[in-house]
């Protein structure tokens, strides 16, 4: 029947206009089944009563279930018996027009195992806007499900080991200018040791809890390094202050440098180190307190020696008493400077030396018909070198002082002393009437020459004599470093 209003042509054009709109929506409903046919996700349609009315190839492939099985079956054969109940709200959800989105929940395929998934439901309407059915889109999630647990089981072991570790530890971002921003995580140890809560602290900085020192690294230099170990001391809550070692390490999170830093507490290692010193330090008294003694105990000696010599008439034994006298305070005179000293095993042997034989000349030369010539370097030499190496000075410069000028002749003196590499060289000479032709010194009846050899064999030393020009000893020992603080003069 023809339109009364409408001519043929325009009967004819609404009629095309109507099948090009046919076929293109018979082109969108071929496109979205392609899509729903090809899509990962399993897709099924339902009727408010829980039948299933469609069932794409990923349906079947997730739940087991072949389309001819599924199509009019009810959505509740896939539905674990704990599960009815949420089923049936998520329909009441629909009736109502809700959406559900990303639902997490557990399906049952057709052998019986369960699978992890994520729902999302939409509600179907009609022309006229009734609820008439609900699309549900399901997607696997087993493998994510899997690696989620993983990652909650590594963040559980993380987070034990981080909480009950012995140290403090702190996580904070390195800032555009180089300090530290707020903590972004802190453990249990932190907390408790500064007497803080866990919030408290993540509203703080490094600064914050720090005692500033000049000695710290700043955080520029860590970035340098990459990592840094130094001490600090930590400021608790109620103003304690806490020796700590950090070791702190840079690291790249997400694009952001992090500074991780393990503070330990070295309070006892720090008491300890106190105690040593103070220990050190009583020894160190204690070893002065004996060599001033020791001195004393000498130079008492030797003043008794030079009482008794002036009620001796004969001049043999007299001379025996100076000699014994001056021998006693050559061993003062080391132990008088190792109480001076701050190395109280080594002593400035040049020094020593150049004290020694001036007071000899003092108490030997009466006018000044005798020069002394010294040449000696500042040598460290151990007590147990010292102690025979001083008796051969005494005995060596008091020999030429008493026998190299017997009728008051001008002459000289000269004493040296120097290290050459891995040796030490002494030398006495004068110019003097020189050592008796043919007089071994090492087979003298002399008590000081005697004295002479047996304490050069102590230092392991060569003693030689030269007659040519008046008389000269030369003595060559090795010592071991001792590591005394003087430095030595090579030459």
């Amino acid at each position: 029947m023809k339109h009364p209003d409408l001519s043929r042509e325009e009967i004819q054009s609404r009629l095309q206009e109507t099948e090009k709109r046919l076929s293109q929506t018979h082109e969108e409903l071929n496109y979205l089944k392609s899509i729903v046919e090809h899509t990962e996700d399993a897709i099924v349609g339902l009727d408010l009563e829980g039948t299933v009315l469609s069932w794409n190839p990923a349906a079947e492939k997730l739940y087991g279930f072949s389309a001819d099985e599924a199509l009019g079956s009810s959505v509740f054969m896939m539905i674990p018996p704990y599960n009815i109940d949420e089923t049936s709200l998520i329909l009441a959800w629909i009736k109502n027009g809700e959406r559900i989105t990303h639902y997490e929940t557990l399906r049952r395929r057709k052998d019986g195992s369960l699978v992890n998934i994520s729902l999302s439901v939409s509600p179907i309407k009609d022309a006229r806007g009734r609820v008439v059915g609900a699309s549900t889109i399901s997607r696997d999630i087993t493998t994510s499900k899997k690696m989620e647990l993983k990652l909650q089981e590594s963040e559980e072991k993380f987070r034990e080991l981080f909480n009950n570790a012995n140290d403090s530890i702190f996580l904070y971002p390195l800032t555009s200018d180089g300090t530290g921003g707020q903590f972004v995580e802190v453990n249990d140890v932190a907390c408790h040791s500064l007497g803080y809560t866990r919030d408290e602290l993540l509203e703080m900085t490094p600064r914050d809890i720090e005692v500033e020192s000049r000695e710290n690294p700043s955080l520029w230099d860590l970035l340098q390094e990459g990592s840094a170990t130094f001490e600090a001391v930590n400021l608790t809550s109620d103003g304690r202050q806490i020796p700590v070692e950090v070791s702190a390490h840079i690291f790249n999170l997400r694009g952001e440098k992090m500074v991780l830093s393990i503070l330990r507490d070295i309070t006892r290692r720090k008491q300890a180190e106190e105690q040593l010193r103070k220990s050190l330090d009583e020894k160190e008294l204690l070893l002065k307190e004996i060599h001033h003694r020791v001195k004393n105990n000498l130079m008492v000696i030797s003043s008794l020696l030079n009482l008794q010599s002036k009620y001796i008439e004969d001049k043999a034994a007299r001379k025996v008493f100076k000699e014994s006298q001056n021998r006693a305070r050559s061993m003062a005179l080391i132990h008088s400077m190792l109480y001076r000293s701050t190395d109280l095993k080594c002593i400035n042997f040049g020094e020593y030396i150049t004290n020694l034989t001036h007071e000899l000349f003092r108490t030997y030369v009466i006018r000044d018909n005798i020069k002394l010539k010294m040449d000696v370097g500042n040598v460290p030499l151990d007590i147990n070198t010292a102690v025979p190496l001083g008796l051969i000075v005494n005995e060596l410069v008091s020999n030429s002082l008493k026998h190299a000028f017997p009728h008051g002749e001008d002459g000289e003196i000269s004493v040296k002393f120097h290290k050459a590499n891995d040796h030490y060289v002494f030398q006495v000479a004068d110019t003097g009437v020189g050592f008796p032709e043919g007089l071994d010194f090492r087979k003298t009846n002399s008590l000081g020459m005697r004295l002479v050899d047996t304490l050069t064999d102590q230092v392991d030393g060569e003693m030689e004599l030269d007659t040519n020009q008046g008389t000269t000893f030369t003595l060559t020992f090795a010592e071991e470093d001792y590591g005394s603080p003087l430095k030595g003069d090579e030459k």
